[in-house]
């Protein structure tokens, strides 16, 4: 299979589909026939703004890091914790320290 990335999305064919496939970034990838989870939101508790984080599959089921809110710039303790599946839950609460 070969595919391309143009606009935002990828675009795959010919292969094992009968017709080009096309995956969207902020969707998720496709591993195997499921979706998987590239990107996930939280809110920061000092602002309130709801803020999207990247996802970083290789980095573990179990993620933990500061991140500085973009908005009001105060640090957010972020977790990360990842299914079976490939699905995020993801939560914030103020960086203590």
């Amino acid at each position: 299979m070969i595919c391309t990335a143009a606009l935002g999305a990828v675009s795959c064919g010919p292969g094992r589909f009968s017709s080009p496939l096309r995956i969207g970034f902020h969707g998720g990838l496709i591993a195997g026939r499921k979706r998987v989870q590239d990107e996930a939101t939280y809110v920061c508790e000092a602002c309130g703004e709801e803020i999207v984080v990247p996802i970083d599959l290789s980095a573990g089921e179990s993620q933990e890091y500061v991140e500085d809110c973009p908005v009001c710039c105060r640090p957010n303790l972020v977790h990360v914790e990842l299914d079976e599946g490939g699905q995020a839950r993801v939560w914030a609460e103020k960086e203590s320290g």
